[in-house]
Formats: C-alpha cells, structure tokens, sequence
C-alpha cells in the first residue's frame, strides 16, 4: 500500500530533504538554497543547538547519538513528502532543483529512485561538473556512483522493508542495491543539481565502514544471481565478480589473411602477428575449452598455418575466405563455422596480458539479457585504445582514446564493470544466438564501423553491453589491414542509425 504523501503548492510531488544532526549554520545554508522554490520541506532530524524556524522546516526528535540509519528512518516517518533524500553534511542543492526534479518526472512518473549530476569545487577554485552515468545496475555493485544528491520514492522504501540497521553508514548504498534487486525504476537527471565545495571521491567511504559495505555488496550479489567480493576499498570502487557458469566452449574467431609482415626491427625476422597472438592464447590464457576458427584468405603463408596447428592442435578450424576483403563477411563465416556456445571476436593483432582475460568477459556475457562483453585495450606505447563504444552527437568513437595507461578515468570509470553502448569487434564475446538473432554483421561496411552497426542491432532487441577493465590485451591497431574510414561507411551508419548515434546515459563526456 502505497504511503500517503502530500502535494506541494503547485500540485506537483513535495520532495523532503531530510538533515541529519544539523547546526544551526548548516539549516540556513539550506534554507538558503531551497527559499525561493516551491513543493519542499526540510526534515531536521537531532538538530543540534539553536536552528531557525521556517515555514517548511518539520523536526524530527530523536536521540543525536543513535544509529545514522535510525536518524534517517525517524526523518522518513515525520516526512510528508512523496520522495524522501538525505542531504550530506556539505554541500547544498541547486536553485533551480525542485522545478527541474518536477519536469523530469513528468517524463518518468514510475522512477522510484532519482539521482543527479553535480558539482564540487577544485583546489584551485575553479567549478568541476560530475556528469553521471545512466542507470547501469552492474556498475552500482561495482561503485555507489549516485553521488550526493539521491532521492527514494516513500512508498518504495517500504515495499522493500525500510532501511538495513547493521550496515550503519552504509544503508543508503544498501537501499539502492535492493530498490535494483525489486526492479524499481531508476531516473538520472543529467543537469547539475547539487554543489559541494570540495571535490572527492564519488561513492567513497570511511575505512571503518567498509566491513559494511562487504556485507551490503555480498547480498547484493547473493540476490542477484550470485558472485564474489574480492575487495572493497574507501574510494569507492569495489572488485566484484559475477560467478562463472560451467564451463562452455568458446569459439575464438580470428578473420586473417595468416601472413608475415615485416621484421618488427631492422635486420629481425618476418613477423607473424596472428602466431604472436595465438601463443597468448595458448601459453597466458587460463581459459581451456576453447576453439580457434581461422578465416583466412586464399593465399596464407603455409608456415603460418602450419604453426597454428601446432599450437593448437585438433583446437583449430581453418575456413577459407575466398572473396575481396569485407571483414563483415570474414567474420559471419567464421561464426556460421564455429560450435561454441560462445564466440570471441579477436582481432591477429592482439597481446594476451590478464591470463584469466576470457573468464572475465565470459561472467558478463553470461549475465540475463547480456548482448556481448568488451575488454580493455592498449595500443603498443601504454595508452587505452578501447574502453568501450562512445556514440556521441552522430559519431562513434572508442572512450578513452589514448588517454595514459592506469588513469582512473572520470569517477574511476576506468576501473569498474560498467554498461556501455557497444564494444569493438577485436576483442568482443558474446552468445552465438544472439549474433545469428541480429543476422551478423552487415557486408555493406566491409572496413568500418561493422562492429557499431552489429551493436546497434544487438542493443535495437534489447540486449545489454558491458565492459570490463579486467581483460585487458595490447592491440597493435590496423597492423595487419588497412584502417582507412571511406566517406561512404561513416554515410551508410549514420542512414541506419541515426537515431542511436548519441547515447550520452553510457558516457557522458564530448570525445
């Protein structure tokens, strides 16, 4: 039964803000920023010392020295308002945020819980936006990434039982995870409409509360089909693993024209960029059920092939491509030949470095409604190629191009399993139902932009991308093809999808 709940003036949804042990300083800094807007109230709760009386304010008395989260269930019960947030002990929202919190639920009026962007002041005194990303439920086991500014629907906190009282400090992380696990809907507004004034790490977390949020995320995981907690750290990105599912055969697909190149040093040897990377894959790779489909021209250098079968014995299918180059066409040929459950789209110019790099795409792949999984990629000189697709204002790109090795990435987004709108076709896995559902990849971009448009298709049935920064690999990009973009593939893409084409809820950041 849904909890009464008052309007405000205007008729719109009344939002409570709810302060936890406020002074009096800390009441008109709010009063402040909320005066002058309407359909809000502030709920003090254990006030501390003389605070100013307004219109708009409700106390809630309770002991100042109780549990946090018996201060914040006392503050919902004195609420009135239909959606309840509990304001840090800094910071103030925006001017402008009811009215804009009231337009945006007009567009989703069943969102349940509701976060913003904001912002945070830098040392050196300039204004740093934290844009967010859209809703992604596997990233929020990963980071509490909501950031400051973070509303519950009332009613919804009941049907999920109210808040947790052993994992105090940590509740709220706990009350989004469970609002997840009871499928409520989830809103972000990307407008910023909370400022703190200092910049720190989003979702962090004392050190005294991270046994905590340990319990949080391991019935989280329970809950939600099963994992593991392998770390939780006060900066707030947590390492937690989806559980691998048996162990099925994963056909790795590897399109290649199976021939040396030139020497990688004067006066060295001819160069095999396919054998290099099939012997990380036999000698770094922890994954075994594996097999290896060649699709390979018809002029392959024997001693190629005959190394490969070497390496891999009765593992390796070798499937002839017989017409001009269209890597769309490699690739369909080499699923249609493949048996696997799963198939892993690699491109012959790749460097295994994480050993258990297929068990960490293959955990994701196999999550309900998972389209494909996508790793991290380096090009040879230690920047990222790759951390996923970005589809930005009709242009796709890779997130986090040649940005430096090791960086965190904005809001460690670098660092965490996140949902993203696509991955890239030299290292992609995926079910091979859901490739031959979408019909492959289309052989009218035979150079680019074939793996966007099979991403496309695979998000159009709604099927979820994801990405992980625990595979990681070195591509040599375009070593062994030809990496030009024709005018006419980047006109054919954006003729099939321009309506997808700007996906900002995935990364929300200009490339």
């Amino acid at each position: 039964m849904a909890i009464p709940s008052a309007s405000g003036t205007t008729g719109a949804p009344l939002v409570s803000f709810l302060a936890i042990r406020p002074d009096g300083a800390r009441v008109q800094d709010l009063l402040a920023s909320l005066t002058g807007q309407t359909d809000w109230e502030l709920v003090l709760v254990a006030p501390v010392g003389t605070v100013p009386d307004h219109r708009s304010i409700v106390r809630a008395d309770a002991a100042a020295s109780a549990p946090i989260s018996r201060l914040i269930e006392t503050g919902v019960a004195a609420a009135s308002g239909r959606f309840v947030s509990v304001l840090p002990d800094v910071g103030v929202p925006d001017e402008k945020t009811i009215q804009t919190l009231v337009d945006w639920l007009a567009l989703a009026p069943d969102a349940a819980v509701v976060y913003s962007d904001e912002s945070a002041v830098r040392p050196d005194g300039g204004i740093e936006v934290v844009s967010k990303q859209g809703p992604a439920p596997e990233r929020l086991r990963c980071q509490f990434y909501y950031g400051d500014l973070l509303l519950f629907r009332r009613d919804t906190l009941a049907e999920i039982g109210g808040l947790s009282h052993d994992v105090d400090g940590v509740e709220l992380y706990d009350a989004a995870l469970r609002c997840v696990q009871a499928g409520a809907v989830t809103l972000h507004v990307p407008r910023v409409l909370f400022h703190a004034p200092s910049r720190r790490d989003i979702g962090a977390f004392a050190e005294a509360q991270l046994g905590q949020v340990r319990t949080v995320l391991e019935r989280h995981l329970a809950a939600t089909g099963g994992g593991e907690v392998r770390a939780v750290a006060a900066d707030g990105v947590h390492t937690t693993v989806r559980p691998l599912r048996g162990e099925p055969l994963v056909s790795v697909v590897i399109p290649t024209q199976a021939r040396y190149s030139a020497p990688l040093r004067a006066g060295g040897e001819p160069h095999s960029y396919l054998l290099h990377a099939l012997r990380g894959l036999v000698e770094r790779t922890t994954y075994q059920n594996l097999e290896v489909v060649l699709v390979v021209d018809t002029d392959p250098e024997p001693a190629v092939i005959d190394e490969a079968r070497a390496l891999l014995g009765d593992r390796l299918v070798v499937v002839d491509f017989d017409l001009p180059f269209n890597f769309a066409a490699k690739a369909n040929r080499g699923v249609l030949s493949a048996v696997g459950e799963y198939v892993l789209m690699l491109n012959d110019d790749v460097e295994v470095i994480t050993p258990d790099w297929i068990e960490s795409l293959l955990r994701l792949a196999q999550l309900p409604g998972a389209g494909m999984a996508g790793c991290m990629l380096y090009y040879e000189d230690d920047t990222i190629q790759h951390g996923g697709h970005h589809y930005w204002m009709g242009s796709p790109t890779h997130i986090g191009l040649q940005v430096p090795r090791g960086s965190a990435g904005s809001q460690h987004a670098f660092q965490v399993e996140r949902e993203v709108g696509g991955v890239t076709a030299a290292c992609s896995l995926f079910p091979r139902s859901v490739y031959l559902e979408v019909g492959g990849m289309t052989t009218l971009l035979p150079g680019a932009f074939n793996d966007v448009d099979f991403c496309l298709k695979v998000a159009e049935l709604g099927y979820q991308a994801y990405w992980t920064p625990r595979a990681e690999l070195y591509h040599f990009e375009s070593k062994t093809r030809d990496a030009r973009v024709r005018a006419y593939e980047l006109e054919t893409l954006g003729r099939r999808w321009r309506h997808r084409l700007h996906q900002p809820q995935y990364w929300p950041f200009p490339e």
